[in-house]
């Protein structure tokens, strides 16, 4: 593909480079060690993230923040600062419902710290690791390995069960034979996504390409239908606004073309029922995500709510549904269940209709980060965080129009990426699922970081 060739330029050097070397040749650095460390963060998330234990992925983002406090990385303090003010807000905000006689839901405020982790990592990193070239490839190599073995057990999974829900590499690896297949799909899909991009920073050498190509057809496989289409959407937009290379422009969109020709061929009505969706989801005034946005804007004309938020765990949130005892296959202790008059006025009625037209599609849930975000958060706040994530944006735009060749893919990757999270994050609450996200995540840090260091330097 001319895409991937193209971008493989980001990863060799100029005419005295060896055939295949990953480039991106920094000099020596100051600091080894601390970026060695980072990979064996990495490399214990990357397994844990693996194991086929509903939920575990929870315990990851705070194990990843507990080691980053160990070694004194400056972002773990600020993750921790940042938790406890969005925590102060959200319980002035639950203290004030309270006085007023409405029911508050404690339990999902604690729950709500640590399945919105990752945000809050999010929101305090900086691009300030140091990640040389030869650890670069230790990370390129590590990951095309994971995709390849990952694509090779979800392929499996298919021919056995010739179930697309069932295409769930280790993350869900024996859902299909127990019975059990839930949406452990979405989280493996998106991650293969999120690699996949990755990868395409090294796409010169036989591993990566064998990787990309597998991961793509595991996720055609798996039909996850939104992410497909958001994925080949990102990718068509971001490589025509790099007009500066034809090239990359002209690949990302023959590349757009290859992922949707075989998705139709292996599903050929999934353009009717993309169609169906929007009708059902969209355009039906009595969808259940329709009911949800009519009674948020209710609640929005409260001028509390309008400035605080309803509080974390309170209306929309992965958070909210596990406290509420309705969304988990068991029940939890009493201490640590609950449910605020948000949730039972307004998300049960919607759960129920969704439970009656919504075929268990995930487009169709009445619960999705962006307006989980808004309404528990509250507008101001929000608009901080879309802030924080604006200046990322336009970061990698700047890095994405660079002369410099390597710079520039840096860019774009990381622009594809966000922009691919940010439209599925209007599907379901993808900011909370840490199994789906924060393997993306950690690599993000990792293009972040060497972007930075390519920038420091002149074009090449």
């Amino acid at each position: 593909m001319e895409l991937l060739a193209d971008m493989a330029n980001i990863n060799h050097t100029e005419a005295t480079a060896p055939p295949f070397s990953p480039g991106w040749d920094l000099g020596t650095t100051a600091e080894v060690v601390p970026g060695q460390r980072f990979y064996l963060v990495f490399l214990l998330c990357l397994a844990l993230t693996s194991i086929p234990v509903k939920n575990l992925a929870y315990i990851v983002p705070p194990v990843f923040l507990f080691l980053e406090l160990i070694v004194g990385e400056k972002s773990a303090w600020r993750t921790l600062l940042l938790m406890a003010l969005f925590a102060t807000l959200s319980g002035v905000s639950m203290m004030y419902d309270g006085f007023r006689g409405q029911a508050i839901n404690v339990p999902g405020l604690l729950f709500a710290l640590l399945t919105y982790l990752p945000m809050f990592l999010f929101l305090a990193s900086r691009p300030d690791r140091e990640i040389d070239s030869s650890l670069f490839t230790k990370f390129i190599n590590l990951t095309a390995w994971f995709v390849i073995v990952q694509s090779l057990v979800g392929v499996i999974q298919f021919v056995i069960s010739r179930n697309g829900d069932a295409v769930t590499g280790t993350f869900g690896l024996l859902d299909f034979h127990l019975n059990t297949i839930s949406i452990t799909q979405v989280y493996f899909t998106f991650t293969l996504f999120g690699m996949i991009l990755f990868l395409m920073l090294d796409a010169r050498r036989l591993l990566p390409q064998v990787a990309i190509v597998a991961g793509l057809l595991t996720c055609a496989i798996a039909q996850s239908g939104h992410q497909t289409v958001f994925f080949a959407a990102s990718l068509a937009l971001c490589c025509t606004i790099q007009f500066r290379r034809f090239g990359t422009a002209l690949g990302g969109i023959a590349l757009v073309g290859c992922l949707t020709f075989i998705v139709v061929q292996l599903y050929p009505d999934t353009i009717m029922h993309t169609q169906e969706w929007y009708r059902k989801v969209v355009q039906d005034p009595r969808s259940a995500k329709r009911m949800v946005l009519t009674d948020s804007a209710e609640y929005l004309s409260d001028p509390k709510n309008a400035l605080l938020g309803v509080g974390l765990g309170q209306y929309t949130s992965r958070a909210a549904l596990i406290s509420s005892n309705t969304y988990l296959n068991r029940e939890l202790p009493g201490p640590l269940s609950g449910r605020s008059d948000y949730f039972v006025d307004s998300m049960l009625p919607a759960m129920h209709r969704f439970d009656e037209v919504g075929e268990g599609s995930a487009i169709s849930k009445p619960y999705f980060s962006a307006l989980s975000a808004a309404m528990e958060l509250g507008p101001p706040l929000t608009f901080v965080c879309l802030g924080v994530l604006g200046v990322h944006l336009l970061r990698n735009l700047h890095w994405m129009l660079s002369s410099n060749p390597k710079l520039a893919r840096a860019g774009l990757v990381s622009c594809i990426g966000l922009l691919f999270f940010l439209l599925c994050c209007v599907i379901e609450n993808y900011l909370e699922f840490p199994q789906a996200i924060f393997l993306p995540f950690l690599l993000y840090l990792v293009v972040q970081a060497r972007a930075t260091q390519l920038s420091t330097r002149s074009p090449a």
